[in-house]
């Protein structure tokens, strides 16, 4: 025996700014078996849903707090990002740089020019790297701290640039690598 505590949604009491594809959607959303219910807030004050009377009432309660939040931290960061650009548009006209990749602060990528798989490989790699090496800096010197890492292997060259909000992680072809194909230029 199942006992339905969701309220259906009317129609008629969906707020003015929905389209009728919003609807259709919230709709979908409603029906699904795992969805408990709908709540529509619009600042910080609920305009409709399909909650139970007491889970409602607690949520409105306390989500209003961490929008707010959530939207400060998303202002702050996107204030860091919008300054890093310049400087992420300047790396990306030296020919030898392949890719640029910036991640969030547990090494998701969240800005790139590298196609999806390979961003998150070289992101979540390079970010354990990343810990082991500050970790490494601080037992060494406790009041030091990383700010670039520079690998160089064979075929590639990575520079990472640890933030606490952030990172960037620059691709570019080995120094090798350049100087044969600029060789190569020359000869032609």
């Amino acid at each position: 025996m199942s006992i339905q505590y969701k309220k259906k949604i009317n129609k008629c009491k969906m707020p003015k700014e929905f389209k009728e594809q919003v609807i259709k959607t919230v709709t979908r959303i409603e029906e699904s078996h795992n969805v408990v219910g709908v709540l529509y807030l619009s600042k910080d004050a609920v305009q409709m849903y399909t909650l139970p009377e007491t889970v409602a009432q607690v949520l409105c309660r306390n989500l209003p707090p961490l929008n707010a939040s959530m939207q400060r931290a998303v202002t702050e960061i996107s204030a860091k990002i919008n300054n890093i650009n310049p400087v992420i548009d300047r790396i990306m006209e030296d020919e030898s740089v392949e890719g640029v990749i910036m991640t969030n602060k547990d090494g998701c990528p969240i800005m790139t020019n590298v196609n999806a798989a390979g961003a998150t490989n070289y992101a979540l790699a390079l970010h354990r790297f990343g810990v082991m090496v500050q970790t490494c800096v601080k037992e060494m010197d406790p009041f030091d701290a990383v700010l670039v890492m520079r690998l160089h292997t064979k075929k590639k060259e990575i520079m990472v640039v640890p933030d606490p909000s952030f990172n960037i992680i620059v691709l570019q072809q080995a120094r090798q690598k350049i100087k044969k194909n600029s060789e190569k230029q020359f000869i032609s």
